[in-house]
């Protein structure tokens, strides 16, 4: 534009809002940058509360019933934990069955889960808890020492570790 002696400019020029527009949009990813962050934070968050909680609750129903029991076996290589009730008659024999008057809690790998084999009920396997990677149980000294292991996402979307590691003796032998 040509500039006459005496005339005014008014407005802005079009270099003068490319340069706002563009600061404007840098403040806006950063907002936007800002809250996807929270976001995958608060959802991390969430995911790790729930598979804690999965775990504490699973640890507290497996405690109760052991607890209660009159003798544990533990079977390494099919990975059950199989326990004589106090109100069975029936005592553990060789680790590898369940009578029907007794309980375990069994781990499958392949589907992920532990499943409980309620005592003196003909219902099966029941769910316990799903999305479990590892169940190992130890005894010292009639001290059985149980690892429960799950996995969460963490806000980078990788598996992190969680686990639960609690001890139980029978305390009616």
């Amino acid at each position: 534009m040509i500039m006459r002696d005496g005339q005014q400019q008014r407005g802005f020029t079009l270099i003068e809002l490319l340069i706002g527009m563009t600061i404007g949009l840098v403040i806006l990813a950063g907002i936007v940058a800002m809250f996807l962050s929270g976001v995958n934070a608060g959802r991390s968050e969430a995911s790790r509360a729930d598979r804690m909680a999965d775990l504490y609750l699973a640890s507290q129903i497996m405690q109760t019933e052991l607890k209660l029991a009159r003798s544990i076996c533990w079977n390494a290589a099919k990975r059950h934990l199989i326990y004589q009730p106090l109100e069975s008659a029936q005592a553990l024999g060789a680790c590898g069955t369940v009578a029907a008057s007794n309980g375990a809690f069994r781990f499958e790998q392949g589907k992920k889960r532990i499943c409980w084999d309620r005592p003196s009920e003909n219902d099966g396997c029941q769910e316990l808890i799903r999305g479990i990677d590892r169940f190992d149980a130890t005894q010292s000294g009639g001290v059985w020492t149980l690892r429960l292991q799950g996995s969460y996402t963490d806000a980078d979307h990788k598996n992190k570790s969680l686990q639960v590691v609690f001890k139980v003796w029978p305390r009616n032998r």
